[in-house]
């Protein structure tokens, strides 16, 4: 049995090795167009850092190591097309220019993906790089050692560009951000993607939000970036970070079935339409779990995945994929920042009824040195109680909590068993209620409606609208101070027993500290007392983004007239 794979990344050169796992006799052909072939590509901004100085740690094999298993790995060969009908592939060798025709029983194609490179003007320019190989990488090292830029500007803001602002300010260059889109981060919530950028304010980087580029310029070498917002900027560096594309040109006209993005849709088993050709990794579609919807969402950890369950389902197996959460995360500087399964707005694309609280807690106990808070935005279905997705980002701890969280939702965990969870407790590793145990209380207190959550995009529409409400703080008048939401009034929460007949109970009261904490017990205490209209400000003042909803530096200590 002859196996051709297309493609020596992580799903092509993962499905290789399973297929010799799996047959000993195998005949197995791997070209790649590339002379890089299973390296890590997630290391790159790393690499271009500095935080990984050698090279070989990303590229840890070449051909040779695979000639040992009997794989025939055939570097700068481009699969130029796939004859389905004939079962054989007609391949250029990049070296000598020969084109030649191979034949294969069973074909995976692993192609991965490019860059997403867009029509404007002046991008030929010097100076204009793109990342997604360790050559892309190679050149912007060298460029950096040999002009020295100083002041940066990346176009994007997803992970790739934010975690290149990090790579670049390290290096020591100015940068600025754009994103096209009204936040970085498309893919969360905007709520949580302004902390990001507040975070990446205060780390002295430029985040330009709702702007493009209409053109580069320059010489020979990029000096100058015109914005749609009408500014200039002085770069001498530019890096595209608008996203990937499938990399599968080379399929048209081959039968195999596409989606509109290029992407070659697979079932469970990595099978494409025509039998005996299967698909994984960044070339291929997956599917998300929550709904079984067929999408896009190129991750390394999902393409070993695809790649495995190639390799295995090609050798005659019968091995599943359970579909994907969307599960990711990043480092930027010390900030982490990772999210599974829905955010709001893929929640209300597909019609879910859903409960969203925000939970900040630190990530060990107060009392042990070094607690460091973060915050998390659960999502949680009201008919199944069912957690149907996170978003994290703190400084530490991140990613344990994210990781519990993945598993509680590809397990069907409610926000019940969350609180029940029995997870590791000692002081240097967490708290006695972890803060996933804070997730389940929350959750499970909003799916029984004991507790009523208003989230701040909510809040400044009822501002808008006009509603007759009350928002009350609970914090102390120096907090107050300080700075406070709109139109709030103070009353400090060990004061709530005596100023609460100071407060309607036919109104509306929304109630905020700085974290949710106070207000929560403030909700209880004004509950308890005859108010049925209380509602806790979903994770306090701390993580309001929203900038219209604040007033800061007011002279009034507080006032307990509502």
């Amino acid at each position: 049995m002859k196996y051709i794979v297309i493609g020596a990344v992580a799903g092509g050169m993962t499905a290789a090795m399973k297929i010799r796992r799996n047959d000993d006799k195998a005949e197995i052909v791997v070209y790649d167009k590339d002379t890089d072939i299973s390296y890590s590509g997630c290391s790159l901004t790393y690499y271009i850092s500095g935080v990984i100085e050698n090279r070989k740690s990303i590229v840890p094999r070449d051909s040779q190591y695979f000639k040992k298993f009997n794989v025939d790995v055939k570097t700068a060969h481009e699969v130029l097309r796939v004859d389905t009908q004939n079962k054989k592939v007609i391949v250029r060798d990049l070296i000598t220019g020969n084109i030649f025709e191979d034949g294969f029983d069973k074909l995976i194609i692993a192609t991965g993906a490019h860059p997403v490179v867009p029509k404007i003007d002046g991008i030929e320019l010097e100076g204009i790089f793109v990342l997604r190989n360790v050559k892309d990488a190679d050149r912007i090292k060298m460029y950096i050692n040999s002009y020295c830029p100083k002041k940066a500007l990346i176009v994007g803001g997803g992970y790739i560009g934010l975690e290149m602002a990090e790579a670049l300010k390290v290096l020591g260059m100015d940068v600025v951000i754009i994103e096209k889109q009204e936040n970085i981060l498309p893919n969360m919530d905007s709520d949580m993607a302004r902390l990001v950028e507040n975070y990446l304010e205060e780390k002295e980087i430029t985040v330009k939000t709702s702007t493009s580029v209409l053109r580069f310029e320059g010489d020979k070498r990029v000096t100058t970036a015109i914005l749609s917002d009408g500014s200039r900027l002085d770069v001498d560096f530019v890096l595209i970070a608008v996203g990937v594309r499938p990399s599968t040109q080379f399929l048209e006209g081959s039968g195999i079935q596409l989606l509109p993005n290029g992407a070659i849709k697979v079932d469970e088993y990595m099978r494409t339409n025509i039998e005996g050709i299967f698909a994984a990794g960044d070339c291929a579609s997956v599917y998300f779990k929550l709904n079984g919807k067929t999408i896009y969402m190129p991750l390394g950890s999902t393409a070993n995945k695809m790649g495995r369950i190639a390799g295995e389902n090609a050798t005659g197996g019968n091995l599943k994929f359970s579909g994907i959460l969307a599960t990711s995360i990043f480092k930027v500087f010390d900030l982490t920042v990772a999210q599974t399964g829905y955010t709001e707005k893929t929640a209300q694309q597909d019609g879910i009824e859903y409960e969203v609280g925000h939970i900040t807690k630190p990530h060990i106990t107060t009392a042990y040195p070094g607690a460091e808070k973060m915050t998390i935005k659960a999502l949680a279905e009201v008919y199944s109680r069912k957690i149907i997705g996170a978003q994290i980002i703190g400084t530490k701890g991140v990613d344990k909590r994210i990781d519990v969280l993945a598993t509680a939702i590809f397990a069907g965990l409610t926000a019940d068993n969350l609180f029940q969870l029995d997870l590791g407790y000692a002081p240097p590793f967490s708290s006695a209620k972890d803060p996933i145990h804070y997730v389940g209380m929350v959750m499970s207190n909003f799916l029984d409606k004991r507790k009523f959550n208003c989230t701040q995009e909510k809040l400044l529409e009822k501002m808008q609208k006009g509603e007759d409400f009350i928002v009350l703080d609970v914090r102390t008048p120096e907090q107050y101070k300080i700075k406070h939401i709109k139109g709030a009034i103070n009353i400090p929460l060990e004061m709530i027993y005596e100023k609460m007949s100071e407060l309607s109970r036919e109104k509306q009261i929304i109630v905020y500290c700085n974290s949710g904490v106070s207000s929560n017990i403030a909700q209880n205490i004004l509950q308890q007392n005859g108010f049925r209209k209380v509602y806790n400000l979903s994770g306090g003042i701390s993580n309001i983004t929203l900038e219209e909803l604040l007033e800061e530096n007011n002279s009034d200590s507080f006032t307990s007239s509502p």
